[in-house]
């Protein structure tokens, strides 16, 4: 098998683990804030706390998981509006840290702005149920060009 075939296979095969992760994560967190990605992100965190696999913590390493914490995840916080003086203290303290200098406000076509968290795993729903909260999603990718943005060869 060449080495493309071999990297489709891997790559089908992480594919479908995500979306079977996904399917079996407990439904009660299952808000329209929360990305389907972000979902099964902490789902694979919870999974490699309750039964460790080297599989499973180097499937989350090839997808930009960080792995130093499990029980913390990187988070963008969609928001309409920049966080107030309470609405900052309601989220630390949740045990969110927030970087506040990270803070990207709503432009042009983007109606929400975000900022940069890392987030206990285990508030995900507290945070989902906040009124402030537009959108919650992961902010641990691995990063690749986009398609046309590479420079071209003359």
């Amino acid at each position: 098998m060449s080495t493309a075939s071999k990297f489709a296979v891997f790559t089908i095969g992480c594919v479908l683990l995500v979306l079977l992760l996904f399917s079996c994560y407990d439904t009660e967190v299952r808000s329209e804030k929360i990305s389907n990605e972000l979902l099964a992100q902490i789902n694979l965190r919870k999974e490699q706390i309750a039964r460790p696999t080297s599989d499973r913590l180097e499937l989350m390493k090839s997808m930009g998981m960080r792995v130093d914490n499990l029980e913390i995840q990187r988070i963008f916080i969609h928001l309409s509006q920049k966080l107030n003086a309470s609405q900052i203290e309601e989220s630390e303290a949740m045990g969110i840290v927030l970087y506040l200098d990270s803070w990207i406000p709503p432009v042009g076509n983007h109606p929400t702005g975000f900022i940069l968290a890392d987030m206990p795993i285990d508030k995900i729903e507290e945070l989902a149920e906040k009124d402030y909260v537009v959108r919650l999603d992961t902010a641990e990718h691995q990063l690749e060009p986009q398609a046309g943005s590479q420079p071209q060869a003359e």
